[in-house]
């Protein structure tokens, strides 16, 4: 059974020209979804919206009956969420690019809410700063990671359990 959980859309739309984590991970929800729709053209999880990524957004918008701008707001957010939750379980799946100081966003929040539990005081407002970079070498301290301050696969995937 898929989950529910996602990341909160964060408020920012993302475009040509995006960049950062959040891109990243419609990426990868992206190529999830073309097992089902097959129109939809791969795309490379760099997490830099270029013109594929924008076509893929927009060739998911057009299949899945969403307004077709190419551009991911909260509708296309949550519809592609949905649509890859239905393909695998896309809740905390790794974005495909490491998290670091000065990025922003829904994947980064959600990172923060699975710190909180070791940083209590950590604000989960989705912006990866001193803080973040602190509680993550913490962590990685903890679990015998190493100790960059990046979430990169290993932390993502240890951090979310899986």
């Amino acid at each position: 059974m898929p989950s529910t959980a996602q990341p909160p859309y964060w408020g920012k739309l993302l475009r040509s020209g995006s960049r950062g984590p959040d891109v990243a991970l419609v990426q990868t929800w992206l190529n999830s979804v073309r097992r089902r729709w097959t129109a939809i053209r791969p795309v490379k999880v760099d997490g830099r919206y270029g013109s594929a990524t924008a076509m893929a957004v927009k060739t998911f918008q057009m299949v899945a009956g969403l307004h077709s701008d190419g551009e991911v707001g909260p509708e296309t957010w949550d519809g592609l969420y949905q649509a890859a939750a239905d393909q695998s379980a896309p809740d905390n799946i790794y974005p495909g690019i490491p998290l670091r100081m000065g990025q922003s966003g829904a994947t980064v929040k959600s990172a923060q809410q699975k710190l909180q539990a070791l940083v209590l005081s950590l604000e989960a407002d989705g912006d990866f700063g001193e803080k973040t970079r602190e509680a993550v070498q913490a962590y990685q301290t903890v679990e015998g990671l190493n100790e960059d301050g990046v979430i990169g696969r290993r932390t993502w995937n240890d951090l979310f359990g899986l």
